[in-house]
């Protein structure tokens, strides 16, 4: 996994993060056609909407607009074609309903009276298309303005891709949901690096959470050092905030809140159907079997477990429709730490990374 230092403007560090990825340019190529060929019959019908969204983000996301500029300049390709790319999931989404392998990850965070000791903890394992893993970067930033951060994401994307940390002790970790509540609003990586970048508690990033347009197909996943924590249902025109049950919070592919229940698309292979509430039902139930034993060492051994088709935690491609856990990230806030797997949990080894 390549390790990106980026300090600076947003800009300056689009360019760097291009400049220290550019071996990888092939690859990052090679995801852009991959995602980009099927929206090709449809460029007139979504054109629009990619204008609409620009303007969105121009007015709420500038900071990753001008990353994602730096890194299109570094790599040689247009900075239009890699906005496509960072929105495809959405444009997607108007275009076809077909059904597809949930790989929007398993996120859980814990603190008093699950984990030993109160620590809290934020646990994410990234599922996606093993393709991916070699694009799987972990950055450590320094902007001019904001706190220093230490973040996982993708080769040739910008903003945060998947979790990551602030120096004040602040975590977010997002899912991707199957949504009938999208618009024009800003993606989950613009939102987790304003979170990172800006906010040092739980309280404040949902306060600015409520306040931009999101574009409707996620979750995010907060803690801070003092153990708060919520879940929060980013749907397009509504959303949820889940409080924590007995220092328990958890967030797999599918809304659970009240506002957003309804909107919840079942669109996963019918092999698949019902797995996100699964493996949702299974974290709760294991956490709570063992409150006030939960530490790192119980963590890395339940996110390597694999418990079945359905509840399995960490997947392998070959036995699992083509997805498979690309990583693990255990965010420890009071050490201001990462520990991260790069790669299955259930065959990788620990890295400790501390923020900034």
């Amino acid at each position: 996994m390549k390790v990106l230092t980026l300090e600076g403007d947003h800009r300056t560090m689009g360019l760097q993060h291009g400049e220290q990825v550019r071996d990888l340019r092939p690859l990052i190529l090679e995801a852009v056609h991959r995602r980009l060929e099927a929206l090709a019959p449809y460029t007139a019908v979504l054109e629009p909407q990619v204008q609409e969204l620009t303007t969105v983000w121009e007015a709420h996301a500038s900071s990753t607009l001008e990353m994602l500029q730096g890194i299109a300049e570094a790599l040689n390709v247009g900075w239009e074609t890699l906005f496509q790319y960072t929105i495809a999931s959405f444009l997607e989404a108007q275009v076809s309903d077909r059904e597809f392998p949930p790989d929007g990850c398993t996120v859980w965070a814990a603190a008093a009276p699950i984990t030993k000791h109160g620590m809290p903890m934020l646990v994410k394992n990234r599922d996606g298309v093993p393709h991916d893993r070699a694009l799987q970067c972990l950055v450590r930033a320094r902007p001019t303005r904001g706190y220093r951060c230490t973040y996982l994401t993708s080769a040739g994307s910008p903003g945060v891709f998947s979790s990551g940390m602030n120096e004040a002790g602040l975590v977010v970790a997002d899912t991707h949901v199957a949504s009938s509540d999208l618009g024009p609003g800003i993606a989950r990586c613009a939102v987790m690096l304003e979170v990172l970048e800006r906010y040092n508690s739980v309280r404040a990033a949902l306060d600015y959470l409520r306040q931009v347009p999101h574009i409707g197909d996620g979750t995010l996943v907060l803690l801070d050092v003092t153990g708060s924590m919520a879940v929060f249902e980013a749907g397009h025109s509504v959303q949820g905030v889940i409080w924590p049950e007995r220092g328990l919070a958890v967030s797999t592919n599918h809304f659970v809140s009240g506002p957003l229940r309804e909107r919840w698309e079942a669109r996963e292979l019918p092999e698949r159907r019902g797995a996100s509430q699964q493996r949702y039902a299974r974290v709760v139930a294991a956490l709570q079997a063992v409150r006030g034993l939960v530490d790192v060492a119980w963590a890395q051994g339940f996110m390597a477990d694999h418990g079945g088709a359905d509840g399995g935690i960490c997947r392998h491609a070959e036995a699992d429709s083509g997805v498979a856990t690309l990583s693990c990230a255990i965010h420890l806030p009071q050490e201001r730490t990462l520990l991260v797997a790069d790669g299955p949990p259930c065959r990788t080894r620990f890295k400790a990374w501390p923020v900034g």
